[in-house]
């Protein structure tokens, strides 16, 4: 069966140890994309332009080291023999999970300090979250840093260049699937970004769907260790938000239906004059 070859060289260029590749650009894009988004949806709350640039530069912050984090918790042995090394970024090496996680709470903590409505903080930063991880995805797909299943589909893909980290046997490009999967949920958020922000269904939406996205395509990769009932890492925080989410929604359910109408006042009684 037909393939599609992936040509190009992974490596963009170099200066000194400095490594900056197809990833690194389509990151660099994703993170601007996202953050115009945020500034684009801030225009219907009361956070000012200003602010908005302040929570994203800290929900930024707070996924960098968290997926660099998770990254290193899940390839510990890479790091035993020079824990240095947890610090070379530039390397590669993220767990994409730590942008939504770890810029939810940066974003989170920030906003609670400058005073700020949180919900509708991550309700405006979920949309451009997802768009921009979808837009770091196209990275993934020219580099090849994340191993699939072998297919015989004719999107399969298999890579060719020297340089190239990718399989050279055809493969499912399952981040692609991710990426197209991210743009839909973004689709979603931004319908539901013409009614509701600051009640947190953006935000549900974008970490639950992508979280029921990722339980299911990570049984195509074959690049993270199995922990726990024969899941990944990535599926197993997939399923603790799916669980949060649940646990949220049910308060949601609970609160909408169970809270009391209002008891009507009894009229005072009437003094009769003497």
């Amino acid at each position: 069966m037909p393939a599609v070859a992936i040509p190009w060289d992974p490596d963009l260029f170099e200066i000194g140890a400095f490594r900056f590749t197809w990833h690194s650009l389509f990151s660099v894009v994703g993170i601007l994309v996202g953050i115009w988004v945020a500034q684009r949806l801030g225009r219907r709350t009361t956070i000012s332009s200003d602010q908005v640039t302040t929570l994203a530069l800290w929900a930024v912050g707070g996924g960098i080291v968290t997926a660099r984090f998770l990254f290193v918790i899940d390839n510990l042995d890479l790091f035993s023999s020079d824990w240095g090394r947890i610090f070379a970024v530039n390397d590669g090496g993220i767990t994409v999970w730590g942008a939504p996680l770890g810029g939810a709470l940066a974003l989170s903590l920030a906003a609670w300090w400058m005073k700020l409505d949180v919900r509708s903080g991550l309700d405006i930063g979920a949309p451009g979250l997802i768009l921009g991880m979808g837009v770091g995805r196209i990275g993934d797909l020219i580099n090849g840093e994340h191993h699939a299943l072998a297919t015989d589909l004719p999107w399969a893909v298999y890579y060719t260049h020297p340089n190239a980290i990718g399989q050279t046997t055809p493969v499912h490009p399952a981040t692609t699937y991710e990426m197209l999967g991210d743009f839909a949920i973004f689709g979603i958020a931004m319908w539901l970004a013409s009614r509701h922000i600051g009640r947190l269904y953006m935000f549900w939406t974008v970490l639950a769907g992508y979280g029921a996205m990722r339980l299911g395509l990570q049984f195509l990769r074959i690049d993270q260790q199995e922990i726990l009932w024969g899941l990944q890492q990535s599926q197993i925080i997939g399923v603790l938000v799916l669980v949060a989410f649940a646990v949220w929604a049910v308060i949601k359910l609970r609160t909408r239906f169970t809270t009391p109408a209002e008891t009507p006042q009894r009229a005072a009684p009437k003094r009769t004059g003497r």
